[in-house]
Order: structure tokens, then C-alpha cells, then sequence
């Protein structure tokens, strides 16, 4: 089967959420024959990872979108009536490259990672693949969050964000209007979607859950470079790409609302945040309160998790499926999550990790489990135990090879699509 696979950023290595789920489709996809990879990045990937991608792909389309320019290209969106999402990735020696690759090679599949590549599939119109299947992968429902993050906001900043809801609410309507099939992180995720879509979307539509995995055997507290490595007294750890809003976000509120009072009850108490490419505000946090110690960029996140006394996964806004909870769990650390981190697991139990809601809640779970190590022995035994059962990636991978087998022939994208970016306005 030939396959062609889209994706808003470039898959290796698999060090943040989108990039994890997407490196794994990847990887499951070049077992099913061959694979193009047409893909965006925003720093220069290292030679390793050009390497590895080149090594499961028959071939490799990639060009870096411009991150010096992506709030020009994102204002420039949202004052042309498009989605600001659209804007930061749109570029046009990507789809002029796109254009020429299906035009002149025949796919019998082509998977689409992120509402935010959508706009590219206009180029099939007229081409060999203008009937090929075309799936779509939300991972989330994107245009949840940013009602959400409008919500928590004030200000300029409170209507922009409606408005990017709004706008990618209707991006979403049309991709399930002109897909062959869509899929999501996890069912509540679909069954959001279906709450919004429409009859004349869901009459056609086919849509599916894909859950994220997790790697048990990278992510093994066993491991033998793990060794040496055993639990610090007293040390919280965050792992999350440093500068995506919702991390921030969250860091920011535990920091303010629960770290002081919890350092006065235990003097020793350090926070790890560890992560790539920190916000300046992280590094100010580290560099001017005692305790709070950053690790930018690192090789290898597992010392830090197995390090850890409790992980902590404090978001104040999430979709989807967390993988930094199931890696931390997979690792046997005890976790304490917020309600909208935890969400997404389905198969947990109140065994498995801790939710807190409120501040109030945070302190007194931590500090109940800073005091028992026993207990955060059971936590830390029956979050790897629910992994293992329930979110290994092979069972994740293999759900989706069947639904991309089983679409039919012809169901191509819809003829509508050669009008979809035309700009609007009526938001």
C-alpha cells in the first residue's frame, strides 16, 4: 500500500506530544508498504533524525515554516477571516512540493496529521489522487481548547480566543464534511466532535478513537542505563514541552498557588521542570525561587521521572490523552494529575494515580504523599500495571491499520474542498 503521510511538524524525535503520536504512526504506516512523509519543521532536525525518517520513508518532503514569522502569519490569518493555526503553518514551497508529489505519484491512502494541514489538500484537486481516501487525525478537538483558554481570559486576549474557536469549530465542521474518515486521541474526544458535526456530516462520516500509547519498553523503570538512578526525597517533577501555552500555563498556576506553602511544610522540597525550549518566564522562576530547578533540552527524560517522588501534571486546560501522565506512570512514579489531565484516561482508576481539582486539594495530596512512601509505592506498582494492560502502543497500532485498511476505494476527499479557503468573515 502507498501511503502518504502529512504532519504539521517533523515527526523525530518523538520528544512531545504531537511528535510521540505521530512518530508511531509513522513507524506503523512504513510497515504497511510505502511511505511519503510530507512534513513542516521549525529548527533545522539533526542528521540522526533525517536519518531515521529517511530510513522508514520511500520519501521525505520537508521545509521549515518560519517560526521567526509565525505571529505575522498568524495575524495575518485571523485578519483575512482564517484561523490563526492555519496561518503559523502555512507555507508556500511546502504546497507547491505537495502539488508536484500528488500529482505525479499515486497514493492509495493519504493520512492527515492535525486540523491544521487541511488547508493543503486543495492541491489534489485535479490530480491522480483527487478520488484517493484521505483520513484525518484531529488528535484533539482543538477548537474546545481555545473556548477554554477564552474562558480563563480577559480582555483582547478573552475575544481572540473565541474567535479562533469559533473559526476552527467551522474548520472542523467542513474537514468531517470533506474526509473519508476522522479520527481522535480518545472517544470523548469523538463524542465531542459528533455533539457539533451535524447530521449531514455524521449520515457519512466514519470516526474512531486511536488512543496514544506508550513505549513499556523504552519507558521502564528497569531499564538497565536506569540502574543507578533511584528516588530523591522530596522532588516533584513536570516533563512538557516548555513553550506550549497549556504547560506554561500550568506550571505558572502550581508555582503561584501551591509550591510556597508546600516548601514551608517541607523546607527540602525541589520542583524539576524539565522540557525543551523554557519561556522566559520559567527561567525566571528557577533563577529567583528557592527550589525550582529547570532542565532545558535534555538527551534523555527517564532519570528525571524515575528521580522523582511524585510527578506532578498540574494543566489548567487539556485535551485528549495526556502522554506525560502515561510515560510517568509507565516509568512506576506516582502521579497526582489535575481533573482535565486525567480526563482523557478512560481505563484508570482511583488506584491507578491521584486527580486533584483545586489548590486546596494539591497541597494535601502532596503532602500526604511526600509523608508515606508506602503509599506512593502503590500508586507508583499500579500506574505501570494499567499501562501495561491497557495503553501498550501495539494495540494502539494496530486499531489503526485496520481503519486505514478498511476505508473504501474511491471515497476521496470532497469536491467542495477547491472553495474551502476562501476567506469569511462572519465570525
Amino acid at each position: 500500500m502507498d501511503i502518504l503521510f502529512i504532519t504539521h511538524r517533523f515527526p523525530h524525535p518523538p520528544n512531545r506530544g504531537d511528535s510521540i503520536r505521530s512518530f508511531h504512526f509513522l513507524e506503523r504506516f512504513s510497515r504497511m508498504g510505502n511511505l511519503h512523509l510530507a512534513t513542516l519543521y521549525d529548527e533545522e532536525p539533526s542528521v540522526e533524525s533525517h536519518r531515521v525518517l529517511n530510513e522508514l520513508c520511500a520519501g521525505v518532503l520537508a521545509c521549515r515554516w518560519g517560526q521567526h514569522r509565525k505571529w505575522i502569519k498568524a495575524g495575518m490569518a485571523l485578519l483575512s477571516g482564517r484561523t490563526m493555526t492555519e496561518g503559523l503553518f502555512f507555507n508556500r514551497k511546502f504546497r507547491a512540493g505537495l502539488k508536484k508529489l500528488v500529482s505525479e505519484k499515486k497514493f492509495e491512502r493519504i493520512v492527515v496529521f492535525c486540523s491544521s494541514m487541511f488547508q493543503y489538500l486543495d492541491v489534489l484537486t485535479g490530480t491522480i489522487n483527487e478520488k484517493t481516501p484521505v483520513i484525518v487525525d484531529l488528535v484533539d478537538v482543538d477548537s474546545q481548547k481555545w473556548f477554554d483558554y477564552s474562558s480563563q481570559s480577559r480582555g483582547w486576549k478573552k475575544y481572540v480566543f473565541q474567535i479562533e474557536g469559533k473559526r476552527l469549530r467551522r474548520l472542523e465542521r467542513r474537514i468531517g464534511a470533506e474526509c473519508s474518515a476522522l479520527l481522535a486521541v480518545t472517544p470523548e474526544e469523538i463524542a465531542l466532535y459528533r455533539d457539533f458535526a451535524g447530521e449531514e456530516v455524521l449520515s457519512r462520516l466514519h470516526s474512531a478513537a486511536v488512543p496514544n500509547g506508550v513505549d513499556t519498553k523504552y519507558f521502564d523503570p528497569q531499564a538497565p542505563e536506569l540502574s543507578e538512578i533511584s528516588e530523591f526525597p522530596e522532588r516533584l517533577v513536570f516533563v512538557g514541552a516548555l513553550d506550549y501555552r497549556a504547560n506554561v500555563e500550568g506550571v505558572e498556576w502550581f508555582v503561584r498557588n501551591v509550591f510556597p506553602e508546600l516548601r514551608r511544610d517541607f523546607p527540602n522540597c525541589e520542583f524539576d521542570i524539565v522540557g525543551s525550549r523554557p519561556v522566559p518566564l520559567l527561567k525566571h522562576f528557577s533563577e529567583t525561587i528557592p527550589g525550582i530547578n529547570l532542565a532545558a533540552s535534555v538527551p534523555d527524560v527517564r532519570p528525571y521521572l524515575k528521580r522523582a517522588s511524585v510527578v506532578i501534571v498540574p494543566l489548567q486546560v487539556a485535551r485528549g490523552l495526556q502522554n506525560k501522565v502515561l510515560e510517568a506512570c509507565a516509568m512506576a512514579r506516582p502521579v497526582i494529575a489535575s481533573d482535565c489531565a486525567a480526563e482523557g484516561i478512560q481505563n484508570r482508576t482511583a488506584e491507578d494515580f491521584l486527580v486533584c481539582r483545586t489548590a486546596t486539594e494539591w497541597k494535601s495530596a502532596l503532602s500526604f504523599l511526600l509523608q508515606n512512601p508506602e503509599v506512593r509505592e502503590k500508586y507508583a506498582g499500579n500506574g505501570r500495571k494499567m499501562i501495561e494492560k491497557y495503553y501498550a502502543w501495539a494495540a494502539q497500532l494496530d486499531r489503526l491499520e485496520s481503519l486505514v485498511r478498511d476505508i473504501p476505494e474511491g471515497n476521496g476527499i470532497s469536491n467542495t474542498h477547491s472553495n474551502s479557503n476562501q476567506p469569511q468573515f462572519n465570525d
